[in-house]
């Protein structure tokens, strides 16, 4: 991506450390929890319901994939505008930045996923 500038490029690169950093935490944490983990809580923090320890890696394969598409739909978008280099730069850096900001959120998710199967609490709401 550094075919649309500096700024794309980094976004680009960063977009993939984002995309596999929660695969890289889920294959740290799998193996030293037990096979059942917390899924669900109520407003106390109590556990509710209880998921296969395999069930935590549908958020970092969703956002794997999420972020590949990012990537590789803000190549074609920019692309398709190269008459005019600015709108390519510009089309480029708007689609790897949506995706960088959804990559931080998916990762901030995958942590507390991560936590609460750990610990076997969620952030309560009681008092």
């Amino acid at each position: 991506m550094f075919k649309y500038g500096k700024k794309a490029g980094y976004m680009s690169i960063a977009l993939l450390v984002l995309a596999v950093l929660p695969l890289v935490v889920a294959v740290c944490v799998l193996p030293n929890i037990g096979p059942e983990v917390a899924t669900k809580f109520n407003a106390a923090g109590e556990a509710t319901r209880w998921g296969k320890s395999y069930e935590l890696l549908a958020l970092p394969v969703l956002n794997l994939l999420l972020s590949v598409v990012t990537y590789f739909t803000a190549g074609r978008q920019a692309k398709n505008n190269e008459d005019s280099a600015v709108m390519a730069r510009l089309t480029c850096e708007r689609y790897l930045r949506n995706g960088c900001v959804t990559g931080v959120f998916l990762n901030v998710i995958n942590v507390y996923f991560m936590y609460s199967a750990i610990t076997g609490t969620g952030f309560g709401l009681g008092f």
